[in-house]
């Protein structure tokens, strides 16, 4: 059976298969919500909305005195969670496209910023988060989740062993290139916080598990195939090279998933309760 391995992000098809990702952001989402002071008529930008979580459960647990604002530069998405909207009845959310690194609203202009697993994926880190300071208003709360750069260690330690097996150990530091770039560790991901005008007030640090039977069927999941196949694979040059590679990397992940019982993937993640000065 072939297995379709790249989509199309505008075919509203393949928007409508996506809804199972809050699999994956719900546990991030949860800590989140459970660390946002609950206030009346807050005015809230939630950064990196996609499908709507968790900007569409903010909206309903603050009421309608307060407004939600759902920044996100994929538009196919943007038409997903306007269904959604609709759909829920919500007249307090508002869908605004645009990035991380320019967000198109005045200064001082949110009571409350939110980001799920969503900020530690834009292309300037530094820049977005700049900008998020200039439209905060003084006191304003941020909360953030992010995953931390242990995430998935138990493949990334599998994949950095397959490349020295198959004499290409020069690529490994591009694997941890890739890491770096997605996951910054949080003595970094502090220094930049202050250097925005925010303060850590609080760090919640917790971690799941995404289980597999074996690599072939981690190889095969939707969200590995969405979200972080088509990364991975960019790290290896050559269409035969990769395919190569990465046959090998899932017998050895398979043979991984027999000695310990199955292919447990840790996902270390940290919340992040924020103020701006």
């Amino acid at each position: 059976m072939t297995v379709q391995s790249t989509w199309n992000l505008e075919d509203p098809d393949v928007v409508s298969a996506i809804d199972e990702l809050p699999l994956w952001s719900a546990p991030f989402g949860q800590v989140l919500l459970d660390t946002i002071l609950l206030k009346p008529g807050l005015r809230v930008l939630d950064i990196g909305s996609g499908l709507g979580f968790p900007a569409l459960q903010l909206a309903q647990m603050l009421g309608t005195a307060s407004t939600v604002i759902a920044l996100d530069p994929w538009e196919a998405g943007g038409a997903r969670l306007h269904l959604k909207m609709r759909q829920y009845g919500l007249t307090n959310v508002t869908i605004a496209s645009g990035v991380a690194e320019s967000i198109p609203f005045e200064d001082s202009s949110f009571d409350l910023i939110t980001s799920n697993n969503g900020l530690n994926n834009v292309q300037d880190l530094r820049q977005a988060w700049t900008e998020c300071g200039r439209v905060a208003k003084p006191g304003a709360q941020l909360v953030l989740t992010e995953n931390l750069p242990d995430t998935m260690l138990e493949f990334y330690s599998c994949f950095k062993d397959t490349l020295s097996e198959s004499s290409l150990a020069d690529f490994i530091p591009a694997v941890d290139a890739h890491i770096h770039s997605k996951r910054k560790p949080i003595e970094e991901t502090r220094q930049i916080i202050s250097e925005s005008g925010f303060n850590v007030v609080a760090e919640k640090h917790s971690r799941f598990t995404m289980r597999f039977l074996d690599g072939t069927a981690m190889m095969r999941a939707f969200l590995i195939r969405l979200a972080f196949l088509p990364a991975w694979k960019s790290i290896i040059p050559g269409e035969e090279q990769g395919r190569r590679v990465f046959e090998k990397l899932e017998t050895n992940l398979d043979t991984l998933a027999v000695r310990q019982g199955e292919l447990s993937l840790t996902i270390p993640f940290v919340c992040l309760d924020c103020r701006r000065r």
